[in-house]
């Protein structure tokens, strides 16, 4: 394994439980050691504890998981430690254990730590099932997210040890998705552990088929199937099903955020859109259409330099049309257009695009452009 120097790391309350459950003659460490960690526990002195923590061999097991593990990939140098990232629960002890190893690892003179802070993730908590699935592991995704979009994921390991277990499955599986090292240590092990490589890829084409909806999901909206009309079944697995007032709602799930996640580490990029060498103006039937469809168009035209013309196309089935959208269907790329009075009417645009991945491309930036329901 490369060296990296980003580490992003789960984490659960191990330290806490260890210092609460521990007997002294258990703990490794002196009976005084032991008491003066209980006391700051129990006073909830966060640094204190760290700094106590500092007298102790980080591979002591009274450390807990995330401490233990962390020492693990330092000393067989997988990792170049430059900037760490922990991952808490939305709970008391989740904030306790994220200062404390922040101050811990501060304060270690052995390390050149550039960056060390946590992040507690709203909603990743146990008092409430619901929000933790629906919202939670959502949230842990796109806060794991924002850091390999700062760093990329060549730089980043991932620590899967702490935490709750469906926490350290959705690290995995981000890990998995976008090509980053996963390790692990369970409690019986005797080292940290890397997972092996698997194949877990997301076929893209849905995004392009399905566009429109997905940016308005990202968006953190909810529809009902009344609202959605006809939802593509490949489309379940990404969503979550939530009962406001008797009735089924779906949202993006944990799986879905990976999904866009892992296209716009993986995929999001232009590869084969240049600007068109010449441009040609939109071209409309004779038909009527909505109040500023055609100025629209031209609009979108005009506004990207991919694009090389526009065609109206055939608007039957108008009461399917939900606003303003671009999706990818039989390799052509097509939008929508919705009027004040829900008229509407579609076109179909010519790109520079010359592969299926470039249309999908399109369709997204689009709709991250000009989306509007």
């Amino acid at each position: 394994m490369d060296r990296r120097d980003v580490l992003i790391c789960t984490v659960g309350t191990s330290l806490l439980t260890n210092i609460d459950r521990s007997k002294p003659e258990e703990s490794g460490v002196s009976a005084d050691l032991h008491e003066k960690l209980r006391q700051a526990r129990q006073s909830d002195d966060t640094a204190a504890l760290a700094k106590l923590l500092l007298e102790i061999d980080p591979t002591s097991r009274i450390c807990g998981a995330e401490i233990n593990s962390i020492e693990d990939a330092l000393r067989n140098k997988s990792l170049s430690l430059r900037h760490l990232f922990l991952f808490v629960s939305d709970t008391a002890d989740g904030r306790k254990m994220g200062d404390v190893l922040t101050r811990y690892y501060r304060a270690r003179k052995d390390l050149d730590l550039e960056t060390g802070e946590f992040v507690a993730v709203e909603k990743l908590q146990d008092e409430n099932p619901k929000d933790f699935k629906i919202h939670g592991l959502r949230n842990l995704v796109r806060e794991m997210g924002k850091v390999i979009q700062r760093y990329t994921p060549e730089r980043i390991i991932i620590n899967a040890t702490g935490g709750y277990k469906a926490q350290i499955a959705i690290a995995v599986v981000i890990g998995q998705t976008l090509g980053i090292p996963v390790l692990y240590r369970h409690e019986r092990f005797s080292e940290i552990i890397d997972f092996p490589p698997m194949p877990i890829a997301f076929d893209y084409s849905l995004l392009g088929e399905n566009s429109p909806l997905l940016t308005d999901f990202e968006r953190d909206k909810a529809f009902s199937l009344t609202e959605i009309g006809e939802l593509d079944e490949r489309l379940r697995v990404l969503l979550e099903e939530i009962d406001v007032d008797g009735e089924p709602l779906f949202e993006l799930g944990a799986i879905g955020e990976i999904f866009m996640l892992g296209y716009r580490q993986r995929l999001s990029k232009p590869h084969d859109l240049p600007p068109a060498d010449e441009k040609r103006s939109p071209r409309f039937s004779d038909h009527h259409y909505p109040k500023g469809f055609k100025d629209f168009v031209t609009k979108v035209w005009q506004e990207t330099p991919w694009i090389i013309t526009a065609e109206s196309r055939d608007y039957s089935g108008q009461k399917g049309i939900k606003g303003i959208g671009f999706y990818v269907r039989q390799g052509r790329l097509f939008g929508t257009y919705q009027g004040k009075d829900n008229f509407g009417a579609r076109f179909e645009i010519f790109t520079t695009a010359k592969t299926e991945d470039g249309l999908i491309w399109a369709a997204d930036q689009l709709n991250q452009k000009y989306r509007e329901w």
